[in-house]
C-alpha cells in the first residue's frame, strides 16, 4: 500500500511537470458594474454622476480633479463616459472622453481621494491627395469626392479673397487638394492643414501652398511668395445676386436718380454679415444718410460701420439684428460676423448695402485694387521653395490618379 502511494505521487508529479506549459490561466470575475453612456444637452457630467447614484461629495470631487486636466465647461452633447462601481455601489473610476482621441480616467486611490491623469492616443499622419472636376456646388463636389466638410470650409477659407464661391464657380472648374489626415487603427480622427490648394477654371487659376517656419512667418502664398491673404474680403457675405451696383441708379423707393454709393447684395433674412477687413466699430445703430429724402432719417437702418487703417472705412446697412457683444470701439477681425441680413431702413427686401469709404470719399467694392499681406521675407524663400517642389510633385501625382480614374 505504501509502496502504491509512492508511485502515484511520482506519477502526479511526472504529470505536473510535462504538463507545466499546457496549465490553463483563469482570469479573476470582473469587479466592476459598467456604466456607459453619453452627455445630453441640458446635462453636466456632475448632474449624471447623480443619476447613478453617485454620492454628492464624490461627484464634486470627481468633478473638481478632472477640471484640474480639462476645463468641463466646454463638454458638450456626445461627449462619453465610463463609469466603474464595486459591489457595494461606489464608483471607483471613471473615464471621461471628448473626442476619440483624449480620454481622462479619474481614479479613486488608497486614501480615498481622486487622481486624475489623461491619456492620449498616438495617431499615424499620412498626407492624401484630391482632384475632382465642379459637377454642381462647390461643397457637394468636394464632399461627394470624399472631403471631409470642416475642409471644404478650409479650402474656400484660402481662395476667400479672391473667388467669391457663391456666385463664380463654373461647372467643369477642377479642385486640387493636398491635405493632412491623422489616423488610428486605420480610421480618420482628425485632420491637420491644407499643405497645397488649386482652382482652375473658366474664372480663375489659382494655387496656394502653405507655409509655417514655426515663427511669425505662416499661412498660404502664390508660388512666387505673394500672401493670398489680402486687406479686404471679396464680399463680407454669402448671397443670391448683386441686386444694385455702384453708381448712378432709379432709387426703387423715391423714384429719383442718386448716386448709389455702394453695392447691393440681395440675400435670406438672417444671412450672417462679417467684416470685410480688421478694424474698429465706429458705429452701431440707425442710420439715415444717402439715399434719403431730404427731412427723412434712417436710410440705411440698422447699420455698422467700422474703421480701417489706410483711411478706409465700410458701411454694412439695413441690418436685421446684431451680434451679440458688439459695441462701439470694439476692435474686430476680418471675416468676424457683425450682424445679420435684413431689410430695415429704407429697403424693399432682404439686402445688405455695403460701402467702402477712402477718406471718406465711397468707391467702388467690386473695383477695389486690393492689397495683399506681407510675402515670404528673403531669408526664408529658398525653404519656402522646397516646400513649394514638394506639393508641385503632390499635385502632379494628384492629377495623375483622376485622370487614370476617367480615361483608365
Amino acid at each position: 500500500m505504501k509502496n502504491l502511494f509512492l508511485l502515484l505521487t511520482l506519477a502526479i508529479i511526472l504529470i505536473s511537470c510535462t504538463h507545466k506549459d499546457q496549465l490553463i490561466e483563469i482570469e479573476p470575475p470582473d469587479p466592476y458594474d459598467h456604466v456607459y453612456g453619453k452627455l445630453k444637452t441640458g446635462k453636466s457630467l456632475y448632474s449624471i454622476l447623480l443619476d447613478n447614484d453617485v454620492s454628492y461629495q464624490d461627484a464634486y470631487k470627481i468633478t473638481k480633479e478632472l477640471n484640474t486636466l480639462y476645463d468641463l465647461r466646454y463638454s458638450h452633447p456626445n461627449d462619453s463616459f465610463h463609469l466603474k462601481i464595486d459591489s457595494l455601489g461606489v464608483v471607483q473610476v471613471i473615464e471621461y472622453s471628448p473626442n476619440k482621441i483624449e480620454k481622462y480616467i479619474v481614479a479613486r486611490d488608497s486614501i480615498d481621494e481622486f487622481e486624475v491623469f489623461q491619456e492620449k492616443l498616438v495617431l499615424e499622419k499620412n498626407i492624401r491627395l484630391l482632384t475632382t472636376i465642379l459637377k454642381s456646388s462647390l461643397y457637394e463636389t468636394l464632399v461627394d469626392g470624399g472631403l471631409d466638410p470642416q475642409l471644404v470650409m478650409k479650402f474656400s477659407d484660402i481662395f476667400q479673397w479672391d473667388i467669391d464661391f457663391f456666385i463664380d464657380p463654373r461647372e467643369g472648374d477642377t479642385c486640387s487638394i493636398i491635405y493632412e489626415a491623422f489616423s488610428h487603427d486605420g480610421e480618420v480622427l482628425k485632420y491637420g492643414n491644407i499643405l497645397g490648394a488649386s482652382y482652375q477654371g473658366k474664372l480663375y487659376d489659382l494655387t496656394a501652398y502653405y507655409y509655417d517656419n514655426g515663427g511669425k512667418v505662416h499661412g498660404y502664398y502664390t508660388r512666387d511668395g505673394k500672401s493670398f491673404q489680402k486687406a479686404f474680403l471679396r464680399s463680407p457675405l454669402n448671397y443670391s445676386y448683386i441686386s444694385s451696383y455702384f453708381g448712378m441708379r432709379l432709387h426703387p423707393i423715391t423714384k429719383q436718380v442718386w448716386l448709389h454709393s455702394g453695392v447691393d447684395y440681395a440675400a435670406p433674412l438672417g444671412t450672417p454679415v462679417v467684416s470685410s477687413a480688421d478694424g474698429t466699430v465706429i458705429h452701431k445703430g440707425w442710420k439715415g444718410g444717402h439715399p434719403t429724402p431730404q427731412g427723412y432719417t434712417g436710410g440705411y437702418g440698422n447699420t455698422v460701420m467700422i474703421r480701417h487703417t489706410n483711411g478706409f472705412k465700410t458701411l454694412y446697412g439695413h441690418l436685421n439684428a446684431y451680434v451679440k457683444n458688439l459695441y462701439v470701439g470694439k476692435r474686430v477681425l476680418q471675416g468676424e460676423v457683425i450682424g445679420y441680413v435684413g431689410s430695415t431702413g429704407w429697403s424693399t427686401g432682404p439686402h445688405l448695402h455695403y460701402t467702402i469709404y477712402q477718406h471718406d470719399s465711397p468707391i467702388d467694392p467690386l473695383s477695389l485694387n486690393n492689397v495683399s499681406g506681407p510675402p515670404i521675407p528673403n531669408e526664408y524663400i529658398d525653404e519656402f521653395m522646397d516646400s513649394v517642389h514638394r506639393v508641385d510633385k503632390l499635385f502632379e501625382e494628384s492629377r495623375k490618379t483622376f485622370l487614370q480614374s476617367i480615361f483608365g
